[in-house]
């Protein structure tokens, strides 16, 4: 005989998917959620599975159930602390859904599970706006659709007495709810494209409370950097044209620090030079003379305000507003929330004269610098400004410097920059940066230390370079008279291939993303340009320019492709390629796929044009499920008779599958009574009786 596998349980499938629904809003709210909830919900949703595995009534009584969930959301307030809504609010969805677990029995329970999931995913919204919780969110969908097409039928077998269902009809509901996800898809796009968008995210109203991001700081201070040597989070993305064919050479600046004090840096630029203009978007006009390099950036949310661009960044196209510093540093009016998109030409240092005031800033150094390192500084000065940076980086790349993420063994608690120069010579690129910009300005020449990223990993895939925040990195500008402002990186060159004698990951980047990263890195690309990018003026701007397109293609009468794929020059610089129109062509090209294959099942369907053979082919495949191998005709009479149930059972299923097979008139309400028989069969020895 079969196997009971094709049996499915009427009362496990709800609690399970609840269960499972559940760990998508947790893996969605990721750290906005108490561990003490976790574990709350972990033990209930436990219980709750046991429970309905076991058959067992529900866990506690409805009294006790609402009196721990009272308690326990009022622990979410004073714990999360008052003011703090969305970590409130993720508490108590997840309370709530423990309370869920221990009573999920039917059908409205399983409606209220979903509406506390689709709450939760909607809090996660205002926490994250990933490619990630865009699959969390169509997993969640699949599995509220398949809850709610299972939970009444398996209602109905409970009030019938079945503790079993068919499990061909679950997987019956598990095509049909794939299927119907995937012509939802295609829809839910067209209506992303169609509605109106708001100015500013509903998600970026207001930041969570308490959530600290690491990320790039401006200050330079011992340990400032190395504590993101080994954070492999994105810091920013940005397509490079022309494409930079070594990635050593790419210095992403961020903050000019001028200022001195000694045991940190700080920016402080010159005050009385100090221009700042506010700028709500900045349309690229004239470009400068010169070749220039463009970067098209996509950066991360995080604390700083800081912008990013490769050295001398001569114009900046960026759409929210910010200040431009005289230094040439770029800051926005406050920390982002969402993901960035902005474009920065960068192009050879202008020939520009140092001010008064910037040389005094630029050679400041603290009234606290020991002598001894006044003394280093002039043995290693040399006659021109030329011979002093020579003097230095020879210095600096001597065999008694090393590159380390780890303080030195005689100095555990740290070192000062003079235990660096003077005796350990072992450190990060903090250190080097700030000793040899300290050395240059007691030797009479004008630096600068600069806080960034260094290198790049390039995706193939596409066509983009990822930048680490273990990437960040320091180095120096030395002014030098007829050149302006120099490069000088004196961390050891150990350090710039990722290898040091400590394991460490240096603040550098490998030539190349990962092969087994770069799909999913270029998902997630593609959906910040194509998603989150997709701005109210993109909007309009894709729909003129579609609706020209097609106006196009009906008015020419040329066959030309070329000509008819022709965009005129006022389509506000949109082409096919664009991300926008690749979504529009991925959403027709699914729907196809989905007409076609709704299509094809209705062929295939109008195929048996006699009903009756469908209700006695139905009769076959229930006896078959019961166990019976031969089809034949008259097998039936013999198998019945083998069965282990009561002989007035195996006649009455002998009599209802004689007439929806050999019968005249087969029908759906003769298939109700077959397969009612065959449930009482199965429950009757399911319990031994």
């Amino acid at each position: 005989m079969r196997k009971a596998s094709s049996l499915v349980s009427a009362q496990n499938v709800g609690p399970l998917l609840a269960a499972l629904m559940g760990l998508l809003v947790l893996l969605a709210l990721g750290h906005e959620v108490a561990i003490w909830a976790i574990v709350l919900w972990l033990s209930a949703t436990g219980l709750g599975l046991y429970g309905s595995w076991k058959q067992h009534p529900l866990w506690f009584s409805g009294r006790l159930r609402l009196v721990g969930g009272l308690l326990f959301l009022l622990l979410a307030f004073v714990l999360s602390g008052w003011g703090n809504w969305l970590a409130i609010a993720s508490q108590s969805v997840l309370v709530l859904l423990a309370v869920k677990a221990l009573e999920m029995r039917s059908q409205r329970d399983f409606y209220q599970v979903a509406a506390l999931v689709l709450l939760g995913m909607g809090l996660a919204a205002w926490l994250r706006v990933d490619v990630l919780l865009g699959i969390y969110l169509l997993i969640t969908l699949y599995l509220a659709l398949l809850g709610l097409l299972w939970q009444p039928l398996a209602d109905a077998a409970s009030a019938r007495g079945s503790v079993a269902l068919q499990g061909r009809d679950f997987r019956y509901m598990l095509v049909f709810s794939l299927a119907f996800m995937v012509f939802l898809l295609p829809m839910t796009g067209l209506f992303f494209l169609l509605l109106p968008r708001t100015p500013t995210p509903l998600w970026a109203w207001t930041p969570p409370q308490g959530s600290a991001r690491s990320g790039f700081s401006p200050d330079l201070a011992p340990d400032q950097i190395s504590r993101l040597a080994e954070d492999p989070a994105v810091a920013f993305r940005a397509q490079i044209t022309p494409r930079p064919e070594n990635p050593e050479q790419l210095y992403w600046v961020g903050a000019i620090l001028w200022h001195d004090q000694g045991t940190t840096w700080e920016p402080d630029p010159p005050a009385e030079k100090l221009s700042t203009r506010d700028v709500q978007s900045d349309h690229p006009g004239q470009l400068p003379a010169g070749p220039l390099t463009r970067q098209e950036i996509v950066i991360s949310p995080g604390d700083s305000s800081y912008l990013f661009a490769l050295s001398s960044p001569r114009r900046w196209q960026i759409p929210l507003a910010h200040h431009e510093l005289w230094d040439g540093v770029m800051q926005l009016q406050k920390p982002l929330s969402l993901p960035l998109r902005y474009t920065v030409w960068s192009g050879a240092s202008p020939a520009l004269s140092l001010s008064s005031s910037a040389r005094h800033a630029a050679l400041q150094v603290p009234a606290t610098t020991p002598s001894a390192i006044v003394t280093l500084a002039k043995s290693l000065a040399g006659r021109t400004p030329n011979q002093t940076i020579e003097h230095l980086m020879h210095w600096f790349r001597g065999p008694s410097f090393h590159y380390s993420l780890k303080a030195p063994a005689a100095y555990p608690h740290g070192q000062t920059m003079a235990d660096f120069l003077l005796h350990s010579h072992t450190g990060f690129c903090e250190y080097y940066a700030g000793g040899l910009a300290l050395l240059l300005r007691l030797d009479g020449v004008p630096a600068r230390v600069v806080t960034g990223y260094h290198g790049g990993e390039y995706n193939p895939v596409g066509h983009y370079w990822l930048v680490r925040q273990s990437m960040a990195h320091a180095w120096v500008q030395a002014w030098i008279a007829g050149k302006g402002w120099v490069r000088l990186d004196a961390t050891p060159a150990a350090a710039a291939t990722g290898l040091n004698s400590n394991g460490n990951s240096g603040a550098f980047a490998a030539d190349e993303v990962p092969a087994a990263q770069r799909v999913w890195d270029w998902l997630q690309w593609e959906w910040i340009n194509t998603v989150i990018d997709l701005t109210p003026a993109k909007q309009r701007s894709l729909w003129t320019s579609a609706g020209l397109q097609f106006l196009h293609f009906f008015q020419s009468s040329q066959t030309s492709s070329q000509k008819i794929l022709h965009f005129p020059r006022h389509w506000s610089g949109f082409s096919a390629q664009q991300p926008a129109w690749r979504v529009i062509v991925g959403i027709f090209a699914l729907l196809g796929l989905v007409l076609l294959w709704v299509w094809y099942r209705r062929r295939q369907a109008t195929r048996n044009t006699n009903a009756h053979d469908y209700w006695r082919h139905r009769a076959i495949e229930a006896l078959h499920g019961l166990g019976l191998k031969d089809a034949r005709p008259g097998q039936e009479s013999v198998f019945c008779g083998t069965l282990p149930f009561d002989s007035t059972l195996r006649n009455q299923l002998l009599q209802h599958y004689s007439l929806q097979r050999y019968g005249p008139h087969p029908d759906a309400e003769g298939d109700a009574k077959l397969q009612a028989i065959i449930a009482q069969m199965r429950h009757s020895r399911g319990t031994g009786v």
